[in-house]
């Protein structure tokens, strides 16, 4: 009786599993995707090729196991033939396998070559890998900015938020500034890393490609429809692995240029790396407008303080703050000033999108991970100079930002950080100050 019962049971589980699977709601494609680059479409057909390959072997392999299994077994008294040291059998089943590995080898080092031929692109981009965040540098057309985890998707996942992660759109896969490309352009793509092994990998774009310090490696794509892709880190970079996302969105070329020509337009005019000073860090980073980031999600708005009165002024964007900080055709120098409003908005957006993932976003600090708040804590409430060589030049897990934000980017978190959270200092830091404790 127990018997028959567990027999029942198991093929009830059986029958549901196999309606689950079945049902549209839990369709699953088991298959590679074609992708959108033509890349990814000699990478499917690699797969597809050698898939078949591998169920012809299969076929004639268990074919024969399935002849000799039902009709030459012992049980049906069947005499195996004695032979030994077939000279013609082992010829055989050597060119065989050797014929099989070559049929499969010539395509495959094709596709291998034609996916590291960056030759002759139409742009190139660099891109590098921070804990935990990309930075996307446009080296034609001079301006640079940093892609984080979406403000929504970062609120979500921190502890003790409230905020259920499904009612989050594309939770942990979407960013505040994702990177824009042209269809139809060959597009070189020079990658690398700041601080640790990262890899930027792109499922349909058939591009995984590791990030490593001191090195540059390279690939290309040359994107064939218009569309937002996703992809992600897939080399684990400590804890932050899972908040790092990356979001590809594919426009028209003539959407395209209309993108850059307002980026430039936001942060100034054609920027060349080449004149940029040695204390700037490399490329002068940016933030791009709201407006152009097709799928950004809209930004919070600032913290009101005692010392800064945004109503008086004008609601600043981060292109009209960067505009206000920033010469045109210069990254932001030392001894150009700016006001507590501007400050107190840039500052927030650098804070949101760089601190707010251990510091919280409401600065209270993780004490599990030896975090400690902004809100009431001892270095924001603290000597300013102690404040900025922290921030400047980190300490423990605090990476130096030093290394990673430009002179502007760091007064004006500074600035925010001590006069947001309840903290009222009152301080307002200039990038000169900045230059000149680095």
């Amino acid at each position: 009786m127990l018997q028959k019962n567990f027999k029942k049971a198991l093929r009830g589980v059986i029958a549901s599993s196999l309606a689950l699977i079945s049902g549209s709601a839990f369709a699953i494609d088991l298959n590679m995707p074609v992708g959108v680059t033509p890349m990814s479409h000699d990478v499917y057909d690699l797969h597809m090729y050698v898939f078949w390959v591998c169920v012809g072997i299969g076929i004639v392999v268990f074919g024969l196991m399935l002849i000799s299994i039902i009709w030459h077994r012992k049980a049906a008294g069947y005499q195996p033939a004695q032979f030994h040291e077939n000279t013609a059998i082992e010829v055989i089943w050597t060119i065989i396998p050797f014929i099989i590995l070559i049929a499969l080898a010539i395509p495959a080092s094709k596709v291998l070559v034609d996916m590291t031929n960056t030759s002759d692109p139409d742009m190139s981009i660099k891109i590098e890998g921070y804990q935990w965040k990309w930075q996307y540098d446009y080296l034609q057309n001079g301006f640079s900015y940093f892609s984080t985890l979406a403000t929504d998707s970062n609120a979500a996942s921190q502890l003790d938020s409230g905020i259920n992660p499904i009612s989050v759109p594309h939770y942990l896969r979407d960013v505040d500034h994702p990177m824009v490309v042209p269809t139809g352009k060959k597009i070189r793509l020079l990658i690398t890393a700041n601080d640790v092994i990262h890899s930027w990998w792109v499922e349909d774009f058939a591009v995984k490609v590791d990030a490593i310090p001191g090195f540059v490696n390279q690939a290309w794509i040359k994107v064939d429809k218009p569309g937002t892709y996703r992809g992600s880190c897939s080399q684990l970079c400590g804890r932050g692995h899972a908040f790092m996302p990356i979001v590809v969105v594919a426009e028209s070329w003539s959407d395209y240029q209309k993108w850059v020509a307002a980026m430039q337009t936001s942060h100034g005019a054609f920027i060349n790396p080449a004149t940029l000073q040695p204390e700037q860090n490399g490329s002068p980073v940016v933030y791009a407008p709201a407006e152009l980031n097709f799928n950004a999600p809209t930004p919070a708005p600032t913290q009101a303080t005692a010392t800064a009165t945004p109503a008086a002024a004008p609601s600043p964007t981060p292109g009209s703050a960067a505009a206000e900080v920033k010469p045109a055709g210069k990254p932001v120098v030392a001894g150009k000033s700016w006001t507590m409003a501007v400050a107190m908005v840039r500052g927030k957006q650098v804070f949101d999108a760089n601190c707010a993932a251990c510091h919280m976003a409401d600065g209270k600090g993780n004490p599990a991970m030896a975090v400690p708040a902004i809100a009431a804590g001892p270095i924001p409430n603290g000597p300013l100079a102690a404040h900025i060589s922290l921030v400047l030049h980190g300490k423990g897990i605090m990476p130096a930002w030093g290394n990673i934000l430009d002179d502007a980017d760091l007064a004006a978190v500074i600035t925010y950080e001590r006069n947001s959270f309840g903290n009222h200092q009152g301080d307002l830091v200039q990038p000169a100050q900045i230059k000149a404790a680095r």
